[in-house]
Formats: structure tokens, sequence, C-alpha cells
């Protein structure tokens, strides 16, 4: 009976977080890119603003905004388990992310390179908001 009690607690935790080994470098990754993104907008964003045709403080706003979305990610990242919720939310920020990008990129007045870099890092904020929702369902 011991047995079949501390399956069935096994079954339950699994089921509330993610516990796949990919999980946490997965999100680390994701933590990592954006911090990066983040740091280069907050530090040098009077010279990607002229650059990419976008405001200045746009630029430094997101990259503050992006230096705390990594943080939170890489606390994300490291929980055990990590919760199904959290990785679905994030996932659903990404996603608004890409839209919003794509959406500028269309209609931001942005130079030939803004485009570019706008429509690039949407890609890829795609690509994990996707491995993501995935997470987020098969964990």
């Amino acid at each position: 009976m011991t047995t079949t009690q501390q399956t069935r607690t096994a079954t339950t935790h699994d089921r509330r977080g993610i516990t796949t080994p990919v999980a946490g470098p997965f999100l680390l990754a994701d933590a990592a890119m954006t911090g990066v993104n983040g740091l280069a907008y907050a530090v040098a964003g009077g010279w990607l603003a002229g650059w990419f045709g976008a405001p200045e403080t746009l630029v430094r706003s997101l990259g503050g905004f992006l230096l705390l979305v990594a943080a939170g990610v890489a606390l994300l990242a490291t929980r055990r388990p990590i919760p199904r919720r959290g990785v679905a939310a994030l996932a659903a920020l990404n996603i608004v992310w890409v839209v919003a990008s794509l959406d500028y990129a269309l209609l931001g007045g942005l130079t030939t390179i803004g485009v570019a870099w706008t429509v690039l890092q949407a890609l890829v904020v795609g690509v994990f908001a996707a491995g993501q929702v995935w997470l987020a369902r098969k964990g």
C-alpha cells in the first residue's frame, strides 16, 4: 500500500510540474538570449535606435523589460519541478511578443535593418514559444 501511495504522489506531482530533462536547459537558453537582447537594448539603445529607426526610449524600455523577463525565465527554469502554468504563461507572453513585433515591423516605420531584425527576433521568439507550448502540454 505504501508503494501505491508513493506512485500516486509521484504521478500527481508530475501533472502539476514539468520534469523532462530538456525543459530546464531550454528555458535557460531562452533566458540567456532574452537577457543578451535586453542588455544590448538597455546599454546601446541610442545606437540601436538609429539603426532600427525606432525611438530610443522604446528601445531602452524594451531592454529593461527584457532583462526582467530574462530573470523571471531563469528563475522558472531552475524550479523543480518546473511549474506548467509558468511555462504556459511564458508561452503566451512570447506569442504576444511575436504578434506585436510583426505588427511593429509592418507598421512602425522602421529602417530595412530594423524590419529585418524585428522579424528575425520574432521568429526566434516564436520557436521558443512553440517549444514552451509543447512543454506545457507534454512536459
